[in-house]
């Protein structure tokens, strides 16, 4: 079998900033009001007779006497009908082989104007016989249809090949779309895709120490209950072991493996720093029934612990085939826990709020090894899921 891989102060700011944002509000406001008011005089004469035909119809539907929308959609549609008209002559007589998709799409932008001014009477006033081209759409789907339906059909024939069954399923896709349940796309389909699919198996991630007894399976499951519900892909499709083996895969492209790499916990760090506080203008006594002010002092020390918990997620995506490293990484990943109290000697006036919050820590407890690890992998959960949607955002 041939190989499946392709390559956010103070009241008077607010009161400004409220200020700009309700202007700003208006503005918009405004300008959607004038967008939605608008004739299409201006775009009938950029030439956007499309543009110009839709603007004309919304300004007849709320204000059916307005004389320049009126003139505008009879000049916009007879232009709009013409080009698009010929258009379709031109591309009747192509040997694209994708012509019927465009020439569905001219079709549907004229049914559109039609079902546009059969919605709206004062259009009908102007527009008496607006063409309806539902009969000549439908055809158009099915010859599109038929011509999506050939080239699946030719590219079927190397299914083999991943870029060939992924283009076969895109065509009868298409010729599904145009008419549903068309012939037996469906089968098709599906066939086309088993064909097309990129299969990746992610392995368990091994133990990230023997000394510690830490449990990480969370971390691999999330993964794949991450990636394989948001998968941006639908030609690549992710399997556990235990998957791939249930479904009896015939075949498995490519192998992604990740490990722990020198996960370790460092020492706790014990440090205290001692500091001579002060603070002046404070009552200190009373004389004569007067306050009498003064300095008060104390002394702080500021005790701080920290534990560390570092290493590295290696990550690889190999090719069953060819054995070979298709990509390889190593996300680097620490988590510092600190915790900070403090006691004093002297005067408690002397300490600032924040002092007064670090004297009231009591209660602390050192985290164990699998809190230390969890909040370790946490941010190399999102670099992996990162890394995997966007190696194979294009496969």
């Amino acid at each position: 079998m041939e190989n499946h891989q392709t390559p956010q102060s103070q009241a008077k700011a607010q009161t400004t900033i409220g200020s700009i944002l309700c202007l700003s509000i208006a503005s918009t406001l405004l300008l959607f009001i004038a967008m939605s008011c608008s004739s299409g005089k201006k775009a009938l004469q950029q030439g956007d007779y499309d543009d110009a035909v839709y603007k004309a119809i919304n300004r007849l539907q709320s204000n059916d006497n307005s004389k320049k929308a009126s003139a505008t959609l009879k000049d916009a549609y007879n232009y709009s009908l013409k080009l698009h008209l010929d258009n379709i002559s031109a591309l009747n007589s192509s040997v694209d082989p994708f012509k019927w998709d465009q020439i569905v799409n001219e079709y549907e932008i004229l049914d559109a104007q039609y079902q546009g001014i059969q919605r709206c009477p004062a259009c009908q006033k102007h527009i008496i016989n607006p063409l309806s081209v539902n009969s000549r759409l439908q055809e158009a789907k099915q010859n599109a249809a038929e011509a999506r339906y050939a080239m699946g059909t030719e590219a079927m024939q190397q299914k083999q090949r991943r870029e060939k069954a992924i283009e076969a399923h895109e065509h009868f896709y298409a010729a599904s779309n145009y008419i549903p349940r068309f012939k037996d796309t469906e089968e098709l389909m599906q066939e086309a895709l088993y064909h097309a699919v990129l299969r990746v198996v992610i392995e368990p991630i091994p133990s990230p120490t023997r000394n510690l007894q830490l449990k990480h399976e969370f971390f691999y499951n999330k993964i794949m209950e991450t990636i394989q519900r948001n998968n941006g892909n639908p030609y690549v499709q992710y399997y556990t072991p235990e998957e791939s083996n249930a479904q009896n895969l015939e075949w498995i492209d490519h192998v992604i493996n990740m490990e722990f790499e020198r996960f370790s916990l460092g020492n706790l760090v014990s440090n205290t720093y001692v500091e001579e506080i002060s603070r002046d203008s404070v009552v200190v006594a009373q004389k004569d029934g007067e306050d009498v002010y003064g300095t008060v002092r104390a002394k702080l020390a500021i005790n701080e612990k920290s534990l560390l918990g570092s290493g590295l997620l290696d990550f690889q995506v190999k090719d069953i085939q060819s054995r070979r490293v298709l990509t390889q990484e190593k996300f680097p990943s620490e988590y510092q826990w600190t915790v900070r109290w403090a006691t004093y000697n002297g005067d408690e006036r002397a300490l600032s709020a924040e002092q007064k919050e670090l004297v009231n820590v009591v209660n602390f407890d050192v985290p164990g090894p699998q809190y230390m690890f969890e909040e370790f992998a946490a941010p190399l959960f999102d670099q992996v899921v990162s890394k995997v949607h966007n190696y194979y955002r294009n496969f």
